[in-house]
């Protein structure tokens, strides 16, 4: 190689070395206040898109219906009724989103009657109430992410009842573990032609609960109901003016009588049910199509049909039914 060649290649080898040295370019002014934005835009639409379409971003819910296992629910409000009958508002909720466990709870209480295990656990022991009403709210909650609603009880006091007694001891704002619901008599549009109901003072609870139910029930418009309700006295008649209502509103479906032991009485005629009352009362009765209903005080229900025995299974059909040719086909005991 000669002295230029020489001289040209050591030329190239320095501006190869100086332009290696060279600092990098600058990137356009903003650019990383770009990235940042556009990070901090599709944060926030994740985020946007979390809070329209899923519960993920809100606080847990709580007091929720849950079959499976004892959940604790505030009291909301407490009316007394009677001397020794009180109606228990309890708080319920549920997500925004139907969950598994909301598509559990829909789905035993659209197979028929329902119950709930109320328990007091200051002694570990529970009984089976049956809620007189149930409702739940399509507003939401914005900050909570949930709906609420409420499980309404009927419930007498008896001096030796703890769980009656533990009840009429709360005080709103109090909390009370309950696990349900628990389906106690399927029931399903066209079931029965005419449901017979005869009940006596709380054992309304089972009995206001399917009367709701199939009157607002537009696939159950066939369905006749006849109710037999009876109390100590006029004054002790509880959800009269619903029932009252309810029968003016369905007139051609629904018909409401009561019986009281005692008077002065008004509407409701002074008389126990014997087996001429209940006679008149099933009149027109269809073996197949039609069912009687019972729920009341142990005495009520021993002179009428017999007593429902403790646990499972519903015991023969006695007194006054079983005298007017009535079976266990016939009838059904809560």
């Amino acid at each position: 190689m000669d002295s230029t060649s020489a001289a040209e290649a050591k030329s190239d080898a320095e501006i190869l070395k100086a332009e290696s040295k060279e600092e990098p370019k600058e990137r356009p002014p903003g650019t990383y206040m770009i990235w940042a934005m556009e990070a901090i835009g599709a944060t926030m639409a994740f985020l946007y898109y979390l809070h329209l379409h899923t519960d993920l971003l809100k606080p847990e819910v709580k007091e929720r219906l849950n079959p499976e296992k004892y959940t604790p629910f505030t009291l909301t409000e407490k009316e007394a009724l009677t001397l020794d009958i009180t109606r228990f508002r309890f708080r319920v909720n549920r997500p925004r989103f139907d969950d598994d466990l909301e598509k559990i709870v829909d789905g035993i209480i659209a197979q028929g009657a329902w119950s709930m295990d109320i328990k007091d656990h200051m002694v570990q022991t529970y009984r089976t109430y049956t809620p007189v009403a149930f409702s739940m709210s399509e507003m939401v909650d914005e900050e909570t992410g949930s709906r609420e609603g409420f499980v309404d009880f009927v419930v007498k006091r008896y001096p030796r009842g703890s769980l009656s007694r533990f009840l009429h001891d709360t005080r709103v704002g109090d909390q009370v573990e309950m696990r349900g619901p628990i389906l106690i008599w399927p029931y399903y549009s066209g079931k029965y032609k005419h449901l017979y109901m005869i009940a006596g003072g709380t054992g309304i609870a089972p009995m206001y609960q399917l009367i709701d139910r199939v009157l607002k029930d537009p696939t159950d418009s066939d369905t006749r109901i006849s109710l037999l309700y009876g109390s100590q006295s006029e004054s002790d008649i509880i959800y009269r003016e619903e029932l009252d209502k309810l029968a003016q509103t369905h007139s051609d479906r629904l018909s409401v009588s009561y019986l009281v032991d005692r008077g002065p009485a008004t509407t409701a005629q002074i008389a126990i049910p014997d087996a001429s009352t209940v006679c008149a009362f099933t009149k027109g009765f269809d073996r197949g199509s039609d069912i009687v209903l019972l729920c009341g005080p142990d005495a009520m229900l021993a002179a009428i049909s017999g007593v429902k025995p403790i646990g499972a299974g519903q015991g023969p059909v006695q007194g006054v039914l079983r005298e007017l040719g009535f079976t266990s086909a016939d009838v059904l005991k809560f």
